[in-house]
């Protein structure tokens, strides 16, 4: 799983207005489990991409039988549950798709990515193994950089004074943008040694753009990081602890199903 290919996907198309991005996998003891994706648009954005525009975002809304794909490239024994178009009070709208897995062993889990013309996936995805209660997922690029230039130099100090000063302008371009990957057990979770665990939820990517854009130094770092292609750990480890900002950095986590 990588952070830079749904953030920087949704960057690159200078948002209009807001986008979110949902992935949880439900894991039951019993070996069993089941993905809920959804994805959100604002509605300037939504008639944005109907109106042909948008490229970098093509294939974030699921139609059917893309989610029928989709459910074959996660592995053997998962189907498509239920496939349901989503429409909110506030205006926006998008699509909940809803997966079946047989053995959660058998998954294959990539959260889903934009599609890139020409540019197949080279996501390592996230697999489980469970023995009795103690769930295990590994993440194989937790500690892998992706998806930026590693070479690429850090802005100078005019570089960052610049974007720091265009912030109250960018501001309402990320408003409600939201993009969030976890796993959660059923019936909840005991204990686990992840970095980030509330309520039962392991949090493996949690970005709220409003709150890291209220620190000027936080917001301006992180997507210098993203530029350059930071792995997760990394990107944990620099960012650990800032409001709005949750990243596993760990290749193993287990958990205790309850």
């Amino acid at each position: 799983m990588k952070i830079s290919s749904l953030l920087l996907a949704a960057v690159a198309f200078v948002l209009a207005s807001c986008i979110e991005i949902k992935s949880t996998v439900i894991v039951s003891k019993d070996g069993t489990a089941t993905i809920e994706e959804s994805v959100l648009l604002g509605a300037q954005l939504a008639a944005m991409m109907q109106g042909g525009q948008g490229d970098q975002l093509k294939g974030l809304v699921m139609d059917k039988e893309k989610a029928e794909e989709r459910a074959k490239k996660l592995g053997e024994g998962v189907t498509v549950k239920s496939h349901e178009e989503v429409k909110t009070p506030d205006g926006k709208s998008g699509v909940k798709v809803v997966f079946a897995v047989a053995d959660v062993t058998k998954l294959k889990y990539a959260p889903f990515e934009p599609e890139q013309q020409g540019k197949p996936s080279t996501t390592q995805p996230m697999t489980f193994a469970l023995s009795g209660s103690t769930l295990t997922i590994t993440n194989p690029d937790a500690d892998k950089k992706k998806g930026g230039d590693a070479d690429k130099p850090k802005k100078n100090a005019q570089e960052i004074a610049m974007m720091k000063s265009q912030m109250a302008m960018m501001k309402p371009m990320f408003a409600g943008m939201h993009v969030a990957v976890e796993v959660k057990g059923a019936n909840g979770i005991s204990s686990s040694d992840a970095a980030n665990l509330n309520d039962g939820t392991i949090s493996y990517m949690d970005i709220q753009f409003d709150k890291i854009m209220d620190n000027a130094d936080v917001f301006t770092g992180f997507m210098e990081s993203a530029d350059t292609g930071l792995s997760p750990a990394e990107v944990a480890e620099k960012f650990k602890n800032v409001d709005g900002l949750k990243i596993e950095g760990k290749k193993v986590v287990t958990a205790e199903l309850k």
